[in-house]
């Protein structure tokens, strides 16, 4: 194990931000690196050099208390772990989901008479881009986002598991699909139609399922990572 990094775990799990906490372990090795030169310069062996550089510089609690003195800046996850794990997923889905289906609407324009399958390749490969884009990457994107927001900060707040339970919930509501009956529309929503009018039943089968998967996939990742964080501390 590297130097300080007791020091480094104290004070991610105090709050602090992981840069400034990665900034202050940095300078500690290069002040350790300095002190354990100098005690060699007068004559102490490597072995012997490291650790009296280590005894002047103090002890772990000691440089976690100093670096807590400086009144560093917090983690926002942290500090507002409902906004970093609540509001920001959950915007970025409808945002891009809304995005995608609007530029894909006007990027249709000159075959909007026509269906999926009655579209040339291009299209057609455009449309399947969008459609994996909102439904298959965005939410496990963002759910591994906010897995590693956590793994970094060394949190163990409910707000992660509330954060990856939106996330699947609107991932599984919103995501990009074309028409796939004449009179259907572009969208944004997964909603299942049926002679032209939404069947409430199969969408909301449709959201369970997409929702469940990603929510019990996220959740298998985050307790296998954070057990095997907890197991390297």
């Amino acid at each position: 194990m590297q130097p300080f990094e007791t020091v480094r775990e104290q004070l991610l799990k105090a709050g602090i931000a992981a840069g400034a906490v990665n900034r202050y372990v940095v300078e500690l090795r290069e002040h350790l690196a300095d002190l354990t030169g100098r005690e060699r310069g007068n004559g102490a062996d490597a072995r012997d050099a490291e650790t009296r550089a280590r005894t002047i510089m103090g002890s772990d609690a000691q440089l976690v208390q100093a670096m807590l003195d400086r009144d560093p800046p917090r983690a926002l996850s942290v500090k507002a772990p409902w906004a970093v794990f609540g509001v920001l997923p959950v915007v970025a889905i409808i945002v891009v989901s809304w995005a995608v289906a609007a530029t894909m609407m006007r990027v249709m324009m000159p075959v909007s008479r026509l269906l999926p399958g009655q579209m040339p390749d291009g299209y057609q490969s455009l449309i399947t881009a969008a459609t994996v884009l909102t439904g298959y990457v965005v939410g496990p994107l963002l759910a591994a986002l906010c897995i590693a927001t956590a793994l970094r900060q060394r949190l163990a707040s409910a707000w992660v598991w509330t954060g990856l339970a939106l996330i699947a919930l609107f991932s599984g509501l919103f995501s990009f699909h074309a028409p796939s009956n004449a009179g259907d529309m572009y969208r944004a929503t997964s909603l299942v139609t049926a002679n032209g009018h939404v069947d409430g039943a199969a969408t909301l089968a449709l959201i369970a399922v997409r929702a469940g998967v990603l929510f019990v996939l996220a959740a298998l990742a985050w307790r296998a990572l954070r057990a095997r964080q907890a197991g390297m501390a």
